[in-house]
């Protein structure tokens, strides 16, 4: 779930961060909200790609902190943008990717240590790039994900 960052310490601001946290709850308990799909499609592409030489041809394993860092990405994407599509990678990162078109896309390829390595192409741009993950949506892929998916 988002993290509901508590400034204040009065009875009211306490209140207020619940009363969010709840409504946070039920948006993502609601069909139109919901992540799950994303969290099954991430269980789907890991599950299987846990083991070496998973895809016959010497593919590393996805750790399990890959798994762990995709699954907190998805939670830390805001209410509103799509999710992505997910697929396993030989080199044992787990990819993010949003397409509209094939020449409208993002892909994020998710490292053990939280790196997030992207590419992007937006019409006759090709931008690319890295990013470290902790805790909140790096700012850089939302402003891709927005102009892929618009």
């Amino acid at each position: 779930m988002p993290t509901v960052t508590e400034h204040g310490v009065s009875g009211p601001a306490r209140y207020i961060a619940q009363t969010t946290r709840d409504v946070i709850r039920r948006q993502q308990d609601a069909v139109t909200f919901s992540r799950q799909p994303a969290f099954d499609a991430l269980w789907e592409a890991w599950q299987p790609c846990r083991n070496a030489n998973w895809d016959g041809e010497g593919a590393s394993p996805i750790e399990l902190e890959t798994y762990q860092i995709a699954y907190r990405l998805i939670e830390a994407l805001p209410h509103g943008f799509p999710m992505p599509s997910i697929s396993p990678e030989p080199d044992g990162n787990l990819q993010f990717e949003w397409y509209r078109d094939t020449r409208r896309l993002l892909s994020v390829s998710i490292c053990p240590d939280g790196t997030l390595y992207w590419a992007a192409l937006v019409g006759l741009e090709d931008p690319r790039g890295s990013c470290q993950f902790y805790s909140e949506f790096p700012r850089t892929l939302l402003y891709w994900i927005g102009r892929v998916c618009t």
